[in-house]
């Protein structure tokens, strides 16, 4: 039992970590996954590689071709402008609750925060990136006090990532990222919620 466990939370771990990933700009859109090489860039077993790839799969991340093997998906570009749209439809209609309700322990938390993703760029990889950025955003719109706003912008936050433009596939566009987040913070602080919108907007456009 306690090797059955272990070895689900391996694999929960390794899509995890691959899906991230492929999200999050480290593969490119169509781009062909060896197996020896993701054994080895994941440091784990072929066979745990396939399971990954499978989940993947069903996730339509990845796609599978007979004789071919595995590629990373390329995103509906309707569906992404749409999913955009929306995004941003919402998210920016929390700018004016979030300049009014934070407080200075909030401003205080969303400024470490967002010192934290400026660090994860610079000395982890995307795992720790995607989490780093998750925290700032989801404290962020926590500020509304609004549970439901906050879960809708998760939900769409997460579909969205895959189709990302390419922000998150050099270092120069996760710093600009990483400031945006510093800028944020200083509207707030500033009460100045029409900087504060259309920081968002940018934010969301620019990903």
């Amino acid at each position: 039992m306690a090797k059955s466990h272990a070895a689900a939370a391996r694999l929960e771990a390794l899509v995890r970590r691959l899906r991230n990933d492929i999200k999050f700009g480290g593969f490119r859109h169509g781009e062909w996954l060896k197996l020896i090489d993701l054994q080895q860039r994941y440091g784990a077993t072929q066979f745990d590689i396939r399971k990954c790839l499978g989940e993947l799969k069903a996730q339509r991340l990845v796609e599978h071709r007979v004789n071919h093997g595995f590629r990373v998906a390329t995103p509906d570009p309707v569906e992404r402008e749409q999913l955009y749209f929306v995004r941003t439809a919402i998210e920016r209609s929390a700018a004016g609750l979030v300049v009014e309700r934070a407080t200075e322990d909030d401003l205080q938390t969303l400024a470490m925060l967002a010192t934290a993703f400026d660090r994860s760029v610079e000395e982890e990889g995307r795992q720790h990136q995607a989490g780093a950025n998750a925290a700032f955003h989801d404290r962020f719109f926590a500020i509304t006090g609004n549970p439901v706003l906050v879960e809708t912008v998760q939900s769409l936050r997460e579909r969205s990532h895959f189709g990302t433009t390419g922000r998150w596939r050099t270092a120069e566009g996760l710093r600009a990222s990483g400031a945006e987040h510093h800028e944020m913070v200083a509207a707030i602080r500033r009460r100045d919620a029409a900087a504060l919108d259309r920081l968002i907007v940018h934010h969301i456009a620019a990903f």
